[in-house]
């Protein structure tokens, strides 16, 4: 996707260990990366040529990028996405990919697919222990707020969003990652990109298709900026 789009600049939220950062420069040679998280410490690959911030997105001031339609948003920090998307356009951006696109009644975070369900965001805390729940309470942003499910956060998004896109999986197991059927009714999902092992490269994806999280890129009407 990146090398379809060549975005100047790429702002990665949420780094870990590193993996996203080496994959957009890799990808990108020439774009300048932002790449922030609020713990830099996990870090085991660190580029010299990636501008690195240990604070939230929306506490840093984006208008270093002075062309914002060249840029392209990743959020991989398990945030409240509807939040993410409206600091974004608040700003000026309209490219964005969230990576933790959780369905209904899944994740840690409330996700663009679970408002497009009308299915809100319910906490974890009951069900995971003391440990959990004192996590929940004290971690950054919007992940711990419960959402009530709602029509009005997938009108919002009808009314800004141009695209909405989830990206298939490489491959589809019977079961999710939580055990339970991996049906349409359950968890809508695009097709598979493949159903069999047509060539050895593929065995990977098949290992890793649990790990799956309905991954979407969308950008925003061009009128709204």
């Amino acid at each position: 996707m990146l090398q379809q789009l060549q975005p100047a600049y790429v702002i990665e939220s949420g780094i870990w260990k590193g993996q996203g950062s080496w994959l957009i420069e890799k990808t990108l040679p020439e774009a300048t990366v932002f790449s922030i998280d609020i713990d830099l410490s996990k870090r085991e690959y660190i580029s010299p040529k990636v501008h690195y911030f240990q604070l939230d997105f929306s506490k840093i001031d984006w208008s270093i990028i002075p062309d914002k339609e060249n840029a392209v948003l990743f959020f991989d920090d398990h945030q409240n996405a509807l939040e993410r998307l409206k600091q974004g356009i608040n700003l000026g951006f309209r490219k964005f990919i969230f990576e933790d696109n959780y369905p209904k009644g899944k994740g840690d975070c409330y996700s663009l697919k679970k408002a497009f369900q009308h299915a809100g965001h319910k906490t974890p805390l009951l069900s995971k222990g003391w440990r959990a729940a004192l996590a929940q309470i004290w971690s950054p942003g919007q992940r711990a707020r419960a959402i009530a499910p709602n029509r009005q956060d997938a009108d919002f998004l009808h009314s800004v969003l141009d695209l909405y896109y989830e990206f298939p999986p490489v491959f589809k197991n019977q079961k999710t990652r939580w055990g339970e059927a991996w049906t349409d009714d359950l968890y809508p999902t695009p097709a598979p990109l493949f159903t069999t092992l047509e060539h050895d490269f593929l065995k990977p994806f098949e290992t890793q298709a649990m790990q799956y999280t309905w991954i979407c890129y969308c950008v925003v009407k061009e009128n709204l900026l």
